[in-house]
């Protein structure tokens, strides 16, 4: 099975979609999904100080420009294992704009079954402390990576929405030979 592609369609809706995790809170691992096979590949090692404030993971039968499924920060109370299905909302979108010019994005995900960030509508109502701790992660990630971000900027409801959709249609088009939408 490839979570990437053998997820039911009707588990994928912009209003409640299902992610499937890669970096659990705390975790100084990282992790990328290779595509081919829809397993976990370790990355890199974080510096032992220095782990993800957040689970994260990928949205199946989405895809983005870059030709990988939607990443996805989790908003959730407890770490999570790796390749743990999580029923979620959107709350916002992430968006790094880096210095060489480049783009990487990342969808915030509320956990449905946590009592505390089910409750988490937009991305207005992430805690500062929150937001500030995942800004500092997310440009010390960049930073190992030799990609630094020049800035970092939060988005409400609708624009993830609208970057949920157009990764949904990209996946039709590239994975299900539907006709793109104009």
């Amino acid at each position: 099975m490839n979570i990437w592609h053998d997820l039911q369609p009707d588990m994928v809706r912009k209003e409640e979609y299902m992610i499937f995790t890669a970096d659990s809170m705390g975790s100084t691992a990282a992790l990328s999904f290779d595509g081919a096979t829809g397993l976990l590949c370790l990355d890199y090692l974080r510096d032992a100080n220095f782990g993800t404030p957040n689970n994260t993971g990928f949205v199946p039968r989405t895809c983005t420009q870059e030709g990988m499924p939607i990443e996805t920060i989790l908003l959730c109370s407890q770490p999570l294992p790796s390749m743990t299905l999580v029923r979620c909302r959107p709350a916002g979108l992430v968006t790094l704009h880096l210095e060489d010019g480049g783009i990487r994005r990342y969808l915030l995900s509320a956990a449905c079954a946590d009592e505390f960030w089910g409750a988490c509508l937009t991305v207005e109502e992430i805690p500062t402390a929150n937001r500030k701790a995942l800004v500092r992660f997310l440009r010390y990630d960049q930073q190992i990576l030799g990609r630094p971000a020049s800035s970092v900027e939060f988005e409400g409801l609708e624009q993830a929405e609208r970057y949920f959709d157009a990764c949904q249609q990209n996946y039709l088009v590239q994975y299900c030979g539907k006709l793109p939408q104009k």
